[in-house]
């Protein structure tokens, strides 16, 4: 990660930010630091210098990493964070985003993660077009046409690193950006587990039609680009000749349908829309469905249970095992391991140090396959 030269006015240029996304005024942040409101505003002016001491207690106040307040940020996530399409409606979305960015940059430059020769896809025009995408991608990780359980594995397979934070109900859907070759692409764990699938899919199309920035997810509504990747999403989790053969097996409207979203994994409205895109059902029943979804009963009648994916915290699974490898060898911290984990396990958690002949440490630290 490039450093950025730590003068005053850089540092306060962060600290304005940082405090304006926090929504504190700096008499606010003041009394948060224990200093006058004119101590903060000669740091945001770059007047003063910022303490090593009063650089942890503001990295602590605005909910930032200390490096975010003196290094470059990675370029993708600057140039999201300037382009007001990708903005949304969650601030703490961008935050957590670039947090990832910048672990992946900081893991892609210590040779955890190696630079990725990613497979791109042409934007497609026309709903065939998106489908024929969805295709290709599936064919490229080996899985023609039945679920892709695990959808995190299958993602990084493809170059996208997909995490799971909870983020609130009022935290968006999700969000994508570009880090060096990989993607990383960050969905709301407090959203429906099936909406965690079809976003996550959704940020694999941006990845993968190298379409950095991503709006709010709303199937078959907004631009065309969104109408586009929306489509490559429901046939990359439901392709068209599974979904059939499911469909198949159920007699009954409503138990077919509840089939194809337990097979599938996605939310009852993506699979109603899937089921009418493919002419298996028709808009009428479409609309009649989506406005009365499933209950317990229905899952018990139909003898299935419902397993959830994508739960908050949830890091891509090569992702976290390389993390691990490099903390047993020594290239990491346990604390920096805890904070790369996000969540997902704690400092105390962590596996005892060993030593690992040449060998095995040469494996061990191979970058992610």
């Amino acid at each position: 990660m490039t450093l950025t030269p730590p003068t005053g006015v850089i540092i306060g240029e962060r600290i304005a930010m940082a405090r304006n996304d926090a929504g504190l005024s700096q008499g606010q942040l003041a009394m948060d630091l224990g200093v006058d409101r004119t101590a903060v505003a000669k740091m945001e002016s770059g007047a003063r210098k910022v303490s090593a001491s009063e650089l942890v207690r503001l990295a602590t106040a605005l909910d930032r990493p200390i490096d975010w307040f003196v290094t470059e940020s990675p370029p993708a996530v600057v140039s999201r964070r300037e382009d007001r399409s990708a903005s949304g409606e969650s601030r703490l979305l961008d935050r957590r985003v670039e947090g990832l960015a910048r672990d992946v940059d900081f893991l892609r430059i210590a040779g955890v993660l190696r630079h990725l020769e990613v497979r791109h896809l042409s934007m497609p025009q026309t709903f065939d077009e998106a489908e024929a995408a969805a295709a290709q991608a599936r064919e490229w990780i080996g899985v023609q046409h039945g679920p892709l359980l695990d959808l995190q594995k299958y993602c990084e397979a493809l170059g996208l690193l997909g995490f799971s934070l909870d983020l609130g109900a009022g935290g968006g859907d999700a969000a994508y950006v570009d880090a060096g070759g990989w993607g990383v692409a960050l969905v709301n764990g407090a959203v429906d587990p099936g909406r965690r699938r079809f976003n996550l899919a959704h940020e694999l199309g941006h990845h993968l039609f190298a379409d950095a920035y991503a709006p709010e997810v709303t199937i078959c509504v907004g631009a065309e680009p969104e109408r586009m990747i929306n489509a490559f999403a429901a046939h990359f989790l439901m392709p068209r000749l599974g979904v059939q053969e499911t469909w198949d097996t159920q007699a009954g409207l409503r138990l077919a349908v509840l089939s194809v979203a337990v097979r599938f994994r996605t939310s009852w409205s993506a699979v109603c829309s899937q089921l009418r895109n493919l002419g298996i059902i028709q808009e009428a029943d479409r609309a009649t469905l989506v406005d009365d979804p499933p209950t317990a009963a229905d899952f018990i009648e139909l003898g299935e249970r419902w397993v959830s994916e994508l739960d908050a915290p949830s890091v891509p699974p090569d992702y976290g095992r390389h993390i691990l490898a490099a903390y047993r060898n020594g290239k990491l911290t346990s604390a920096r391991t805890a904070e790369l984990l996000w969540g997902t396990v704690r400092e105390e958690e962590l596996p005892a140090r060993s030593e690992i002949p040449l060998e095995g440490l040469r494996r061990e630290l191979d970058p992610l396959p």
